[in-house]
Formats: structure tokens, sequence, C-alpha cells
């Protein structure tokens, strides 16, 4: 179940008072996330994000490790898969950057999604303790758990908020996660959302680096149902996909554009973010997806509950919120709602100037 919006302030506030950070604030409400921005030249290079020192295994020496929990997963979920992700090693500002690590999916769970469930338990019971983050903190302090992923599996995540042309409107693409998910189910999210991981066994080529083709590769799996594949015999197995020809296709040409916006940092997991938008400007893009007998039909995977997928339009922040319920806040991870906001945000930037461009008179 949710917190209540006076819980959720409270755990927000705690955070903000443990980590000495800025939490991201939209409309007067803060989250328990804190947001480190690209410069303006990063935004439309996705992978200027990443340092160009290629992540290593991490070593498995970490301060806290929640048995139970991950044993509560291991059965309540019997889907799950111990697979490789990449994890944060450390973040760099100004100009932004990520340096990785290479962890394990189980170790994840563990060591920072346990610490999640162990403060939203201690808020929802009433009192404000949280034994294990306070025993990773004697090994690594607050300041530097910020900066840098010690003693924990800090696995990186991807969230892309999709923004498309529909016949003029312009609209986001949100879902909510289902039962099949290990963490958030039930939670209305970006699409897609993804974890930042290799697929080829050992991470065998290094070009999987890369947060530009982790997001294509979630794009086809989350809206057009490919199938994942675990070690496959190609790096770029999926290349051939129609949807990703149509889609890079936008993309070379300007029709579409794939930006940074921002690396979130979630206080509650200790897990990084890396925030991205979709934007497709071409309206015969949804059109295509949506036609009968479509080459590439949207289509979510099992991650998505059954239709739960909205489309809702941008143009002001109140149309946007009235399809959805109010307490939405609540019902998103947080870092899914910084994601979303600076999206939007983003996104009207953008189609504000093409729009001007469009509109300038002919010399």
């Amino acid at each position: 179940m949710p917190l209540d919006s006076r819980d959720y302030q409270n755990m927000t506030d705690y955070l903000q008072h443990l980590y000495q950070c800025q939490p991201y604030s939209r409309a007067g409400i803060e989250h328990p996330v804190t947001v480190y921005y690209p410069a303006g030249w990063q935004v439309q290079d996705v992978d200027s994000l990443l340092d160009a020192t290629l992540p290593n295994a991490e070593k498995r020496d970490f301060a806290v490790y929640d048995y139970s929990y991950l044993h509560d997963l291991q059965n309540s979920k019997p889907g799950l898969y111990n697979g490789h992700s990449f994890t944060l090693k450390s973040i760099r500002e100004k100009p932004l950057k990520l340096r990785g690590a290479l962890g394990c999916y189980y170790d994840m769970l563990a060591t920072c999604a346990a610490l999640e469930r162990e403060l939203r338990h201690a808020v929802a019971e009433g009192w404000m303790r949280a034994p294990a983050r306070a025993t990773y903190h004697r090994r690594v302090q607050p300041p530097e758990a910020l900066r840098r992923g010690l003693k924990r599996s800090a696995a990186i995540g991807i969230g892309t908020l999709t923004v498309f042309n529909d016949a003029g409107q312009y609209k986001a693409l949100m879902a909510r996660r289902s039962a099949a998910t290990a963490i958030d189910s039930g939670l209305y999210h970006v699409l897609p959302a993804m974890m930042f991981e290799p697929t080829t066994a050992d991470f065998r080529d290094a070009r999987e680096w890369s947060v530009k083709h982790q997001v294509l590769r979630e794009v086809l799996e989350e809206l057009f149902a490919l199938p994942e594949q675990r070690s496959p015999a190609r790096w770029d197995y999926f290349y051939d996909h129609p949807a990703l020809r149509h889609l890079l296709s936008l993309l070379e040409r300007g029709a579409a554009q794939l930006c940074a916006t921002g690396v979130i940092l979630n206080l509650l997991t200790l897990r990084p973010e890396i925030s991205t938008l979709l934007l497709i400007h071409d309206p015969a893009w949804y059109q295509r997806v949506t036609s009968p007998g479509s080459d590439m039909p949207l289509m979510t995977a099992e991650e998505t509950l059954s239709g739960s997928i909205i489309a809702a339009p941008i143009g002001d922040d109140e149309a946007f919120l009235s399809h959805f319920p109010a307490d939405l806040r609540l019902r998103m991870p947080a870092q899914a709602t910084a994601t979303m906001w600076l999206g939007i945000d983003l996104a009207r930037n953008l189609i504000a100037g093409a729009s001007a461009i469009d509109e300038s008179p002919v010399p």
C-alpha cells in the first residue's frame, strides 16, 4: 500500500536531513530523490553521461545484506533472474559523468532495495528507525554515499519518458508495473524503464556500455513485446526489428530526439537512475503503431500491467494529471516522478522551439 501524504513528507524530510542534499521539488511537493543535471551540450548526447572507462566486476564487500528480504522476493517472484547489472562506482559533476562497475541483480535487491523496504515499513508503523541504513552509514558516511557506490550494489537504472505526436497533440506514455516485477509492482511508471545491464555473457561486448543502446532495446521490449534474450550471440541482435529501424530513421532525420534530462539518485535505495526523454515529432509514428495490421504494433511486455497504459496530453500540468489518480505522487517510484516531470518540461521546451522555427518567416 502507498504511504499517505504526511508519511511521504516525513520520509522525505528524514532523508533530506540525513544526506544534507536538495530533494527534487515540483509544485511545492518534495520527493526523496536528488537530481544531478547535465550540461547543456550533454542533453542531446545521452552517452556523454557515461565515463569512458569500462566497468569491471565490483568487489562483493557489502556493509549490509538482507538475506531475508532477498529470500522473500525469490519465493514470491519465481521469475527473478540474477543477471549482471551495471552499478555505480562514482558520480562526477561538471560535466556530469557516471563511472560504472559490474554487479549482480540479487546483490542490488539485498543491499539497496532492502533499504527502501525497511524505511517505508518504519514510516508506515509511525516510528523513524532504520537500523540497516544506520549500519551501512557506519561504514560509508552519508555525503560519500551520494557520490560513490561503496559497499552496496548500486545498480544503475534508466527511465525514459516517451512523448509522441498524436495528430498535433503531444502525449506521454505511462503505465502501471505488473506483479511480475521484483520491485515497484502496481505503481505507475514511465515507459520504458529498465535496469542498465549487459545482455552478452559476462559483458562480452563493450558497446553495451551505452545509454542509447539500452534505451533502444527496452523500447522494443516494453512497447513492442520483443522477447528478452539472455546471453545472445550478438550484442545488437534486435537492430533488425522493424520498429527499431523506423525509430532510427526518425532519429537520424530529426523527426525524433533521444535526450538526457539528468541523473536521479533515489535516496530511498541509494541507487542512481539515468533520466531520458524520447520525443517523437512525426505523427505518422503513432498512427503506424496503432493501425490494424501494423507490422510494428504497440504491445507491452509482462512487466506492464495489462490494459494500464495511458497516453496523457502534456500541454499543461492540470490536463496531464487529470488522467491519473489524485495521489499519483504516492503511487509512483520517486525516481519515476522526477523522470516524468523532467521529461515533460524538456519536451515542452523542445516542441516550442520546433514550433518557433516552423512559424518563422521565410527570408
